[in-house]
C-alpha cells in the first residue's frame, strides 16, 4: 500500500498537540515569554532549563505517514533524521534533503534552515517542505503552505521558534537506491576547490560537498545513486570503520581521483562518527591519544548525540568556533584566506547550496547564483574577551563579503548589526500579524549570546554518559 502510518495515528498526534496548546495558552494569558524544550539540541548556545519558562514538545517523535504515490513524508517536529530516513528507505525513498547529522530533528532543520550535500538541487530543508502544522502564540493551530498563510510559511524558516511552534512537517521525498557511488577529486588550492564544485554542479550528480584539510590539500566529493556495489566498497558505521574525514583524506592522498560505493544510510550520516571532526578536541580535553585504537575503543562516546550532550552540559562552547557561514560563491576564497590569517582552523567543510528567493530569514537568502557554505569548527586559544573579539571580527567579515551565518551557533551581533543583515520589516510584520510578541522571544533574543558560560567538565561527562546509555 502506498500510504502507511509508520508509528502512530492522527488521533494520538492531536492529543499531544492539544497538550502543547494548553501549555502555550497559560503563557499567553500571562503575556509571559517562554522557550521551547525539545529534549535535546544541536545548538551550541546555552538555553534556560527553568521548567516554569519552557513549553515541552519532546514527545513529538513519531512519523505520521509515508505516501509514495504523492511522494511526501509527514512527521512530528521532533523526529530525528535517522528515524525519518529509516521510515522512508523502507519504501524505496528518502527525504529530498537530509542534514548530515542523524540527531538533527525535522523541526529543528526547518527552523534553523539546515542545508547539506543535495542542497545545490533542492535548497535547504525548508525548501523541500510542502506544509507545516504550526501553533501560534495564543495556541491556535494552523496548517501553512504556499497556498495557505504563505507569508507565515515563508517566515518560519530561520526564525528559530520566534513566530510559532512547528508540531508537524510535510516534506518531499525522492526515489532512493541502496548505494552511493562517491568520487573523491583532489584539489590543491581554494580556487581549485571552488572551480571543482562548479564543475561538479554542471554534471548529472546527486550529491556534492568538499573538505579542505589544509590550505593546499583538499577533496571535492561527488556522489550518485547506485543499484549495485562496486569493486571498491566502503562502510562507515561498523565498529572497525574510521571517522569519515580521515577515510576521505587517505583516499585523496592515495590518488588524484578515487571512486567507491557506500551504503546509502552510511553515506547520509557519514559525518556522525566524530561529528565531522569536532570530536577530536574531546581527546585533547580528556588527555587521550588520538589514534585508530582509541577512536575504535571510544566510538560510542564520540557520535553527535553524545558529543552535543557533553558540549551542552560542560558549557565549553565559548572557546570553540562552531560556525557555518553561507557566502556567495565568488566570496568563498576570500573567506578561507581570512581564516588562514585570523583563525587558522582546519579542516574546513564546503557545501554548495541553492539560493533561497522567498524565505527572508534563511542563510541562503543572498544576492548570488550559488551559495557555498563553509563549515569552520575549531578551538580558539585565549581569554573569553579574545574569543568574543574573534567572533565579532568574523561576523564583520561575513557581512563585508555579503554572507550570512547559520544561527544555531554563537552570535555576537549588536541588535542594529543583526537587522542590517536580516529583513526586520518583514519579520516585524509577521510577528505583529500572528501575535508573536507577547510570548515568543525575537529571533535576535534567541540567537544572541550575551553572557559568559561557566564550564563544568563533570556536568558535561554526566550528560554525555546519559546520552550514550540510551
Amino acid at each position: 500500500m502506498p500510504r502507511i502510518a509508520a508509528t502512530t495515528n492522527q488521533t494520538h498526534h492531536d492529543t499531544k498537540v492539544a497538550d502543547i496548546q494548553a501549555q502555550i495558552k497559560r503563557f499567553w494569558l500571562r503575556e509571559e515569554k517562554f522557550r521551547i524544550y525539545h529534549g535535546s539540541t544541536n545548538s551550541t548556545r546555552n538555553n534556560t532549563k527553568d521548567p516554569n519558562k519552557l513549553v515541552d514538545i519532546s514527545r513529538l517523535t513519531d512519523v505520521l505517514e509515508v505516501n509514495t504515490t504523492e511522494r511526501y513524508v509527514r512527521a512530528e517536529a521532533n523526529v530525528p533524521m535517522d528515524t525519518l530516513v529509516d521510515a522512508t528507505m523502507d519504501k524505496g525513498f528518502m527525504p529530498a534533503v537530509v542534514p548530515e547529522l542523524p540527531s538533527i530533528t525535522i523541526g529543528g532543520a526547518v527552523q534553523g534552515s539546515a542545508g547539506e550535500r543535495s542542497s545545490f538541487k533542492y535548497g535547504c530543508t525548508h525548501n523541500s517542505c510542502l506544509e507545516y502544522e504550526v501553533l501560534l502564540a495564543d495556541g491556535t493551530k494552523l496548517t501553512v503552505s504556499n497556498t495557505n498563510s504563505k507569508d507565515l510559511f515563508d517566515s518560519i524558516p530561520g526564525s528559530y521558534g520566534s513566530l510559532g511552534i512547528i508540531t508537524a512537517v510535510k516534506m518531499r521525498i525522492v526515489p532512493a537506491k541502496p548505494f552511493v557511488k562517491l568520487i573523491y577529486q583532489e584539489v590543491d588550492s581554494y580556487d581549485a576547490a571552488v572551480s571543482a564544485i562548479q564543475s561538479a554542479l554542471a554534471t548529472k550528480t546527486d550529491f556534492v560537498d568538499g573538505i579542505m584539510f589544509t590550505k593546499t590539500s583538499g577533496t571535492i566529493m561527488t556522489g550518485s545513486f547506485s543499484d549495485s556495489q562496486a569493486a571498491h566498497h566502503a562502510t562507515l558505521h561498523k565498529l572497525t570503520d574510521d571517522w569519515f574525514y580521515l577515510h576521505a583524506q587517505r583516499k585523496t592522498e592515495s590518488s588524484d581521483s578515487y571512486e567507491e560505493t557506500i551504503p546509502l544510510k552510511d553515506y547520509l550520516f557519514r559525518y556522525d562518527r566524530g561529528a565531522f571532526w569536532v570530536a577530536r578536541y574531546g581527546f585533547k580535553i580528556f588527555h587521550v591519544p588520538f589514534n585508530r585504537f582509541t577512536r575504535f575503543s571510544l566510538v560510542g562516546l564520540f557520535k553527535t548525540r553524545t558529543l552535543y550532550s557533553f558540549l551542552a552540559g560542560a558549557k565549553l562552547s565559548q572557546g570553540y568556533v562552531i560556525q557555518d557561514i553561507c557566502l556567495p560563491c565568488t566570496a568563498v576564497t576570500s573567506f578561507m584566506e581570512y581564516n588562514d590569517t585570523e583563525l587558522g582552523i582546519f579542516p574546513l567543510w564546503l557545501c554548495p547550496l541553492k539560493t533561497d528567493t522567498s524565505n527572508f530569514l534563511s542563510p541562503t537568502y543572498l544576492k548570488t547564483d550559488l551559495v557555498i557554505n563553509v563549515g569552520i569548527w575549531g578551538k580558539l586559544d585565549g581569554s573569553y574577551e579574545q574569543f568574543v573579539t574573534a567572533n565579532r571580527k568574523l561576523e564583520s567579515k561575513v557581512s563585508d563579503l555579503g554572507g550570512r551565518k547559520v544561527l544555531y551557533a554563537h552570535a555576537y551581533y549588536t541588535e542594529a548589526e543583526f537587522w542590517k543583515t536580516y529583513d526586520n520589516k518583514s519579520y516585524t510584520q509577521a510577528r505583529t500579524k500572528y501575535r508573536a510578541e507577547a510570548v515568543f522571544p525575537t529571533v535576535y533574543d534567541k540567537t544572541h549570546v550575551g553572557e559568559k558560560y561557566k564550564p563544568s567538565i563533570r556536568k558535561g561527562l554526566l550528560q554525555m554518559f546519559k546520552a550514550s546509555s540510551k
